[in-house]
């Protein structure tokens, strides 16, 4: 290999590892400066009416744990909870009716309902079946394999209650909790340990939307078609962002985290997540698709590349694997 070609590698592999590590570094710095914003204050009263929908499918290891944290939530204002599932015979059913009427007995206003499937996305179904036949101010979804002890509802809600604002959603980044197999420290290395980490993807993407735990306002949510508009959309959180986008609405990451609970998965169905979250990226925002294998999920490749510079002689390779491997 001629010493041109040398350099001319040598220089496309630390453009790369600069671009890995200066996007690390601004994602970072952002997380850690929303982090350390004030808090939102309350809402003003009269509070607005919130609906809290917690849609399922199947019986989850930890879903009694999961569904009964909902109990933690303080809000002092109307405050509905509904658990959802699409089918009579959903292994979940009778789980989420136990839970109900635990929740009922503790004081919240709380139900179990079958909400029939409307198209192809089972969630959007069970969403539209709920908040757009409903009369709530605020809807907050929440995945059935989040733990709600630590989120502070008052505090979620807060920037939705300013009517001269244009916030439509508030969402907290999820963190995976007690990986127990494989699958589970498989999904929990991907978005605990790169730029995949929802904390430091919130802080690069402002404008996004992650689904698993979330508020929107229900008069933008009516503006972009409701629940409804979604339910044959694969990724029904980034196209309702691009919706709210579209008509003037802004989406805020909330400072706060979420726990997961999510286990037992196997490595397969894992990888089918992640290959069902590029399709989604590939549908919705293609011009993004390359920034998984360039920035998101580098690591891999630069390493590889790193080592295979070395081999050959490339100046500094080593150094930037080094680089990479720090950021």
């Amino acid at each position: 290999m001629s010493d041109g070609l040398h350099w001319v590698l040598a220089g496309l592999l630390w453009a790369w590892t600069a671009a890995v590590v200066g996007t690390s570094g601004v994602a970072m710095l952002r997380a850690l400066r929303r982090r350390a914003r004030p808090h939102a204050r309350p809402a003003p009263a009269p509070r607005p009416s919130v609906v809290v929908v917690r849609p399922c499918a199947g019986l989850e290891p930890h879903l009694g744990r999961t569904l009964r944290s909902t109990g933690s939530l303080r809000y002092d204002g109307p405050l509905r909870v509904v658990l959802t599932t699409t089918a009579a015979n959903d292994p979940a059913q009778p789980l989420l009716h136990r839970v109900a009427a635990e929740l009922r007995h503790a004081g919240m206003d709380a139900q179990a309902r079958v909400i029939p499937a409307c198209g192809t996305n089972l969630k959007a179904s069970q969403l539209s079946g709920v908040v757009d036949l409903g009369h709530d101010e605020i809807a907050v979804v929440v995945d059935s394999d989040v733990d709600l002890h630590a989120l502070d509802l008052e505090a979620l809600i807060a920037p939705l209650c300013d009517r001269h604002d244009r916030v439509a959603a508030v969402w907290c980044a999820p963190v995976e909790r007690e990986p127990a197999g494989a699958g589970d420290r498989l999904s929990s290395a991907v978005l605990g340990g790169s730029l995949h980490a929802f904390p430091l993807l919130g802080a690069l993407d402002p404008g996004g939307l992650v689904g698993k735990t979330f508020a929107v306002r229900c008069d933008a949510l009516r503006e972009t078609g409701g629940f409804a508009g979604l339910v044959q959309h694969l990724g029904e959180d980034m196209e309702l962002a691009r919706r709210l986008a579209e008509r003037g609405w802004t989406t805020h990451m909330s400072p706060r985290v979420v726990g997961s609970l999510a286990s037992g998965r196997s490595v397969g169905s894992v990888l089918d997540r992640y290959v069902r979250w590029l399709m989604v990226i590939r549908a919705q925002r293609p011009a993004l698709l390359l920034s998984y294998p360039l920035l998101l999920a580098a690591t891999p490749g630069l390493v590889l590349a790193a080592v295979l510079g070395e081999r050959v002689g490339l100046p500094g390779a080593a150094f930037a694997g080094l680089l990479v491997g720090l950021a």
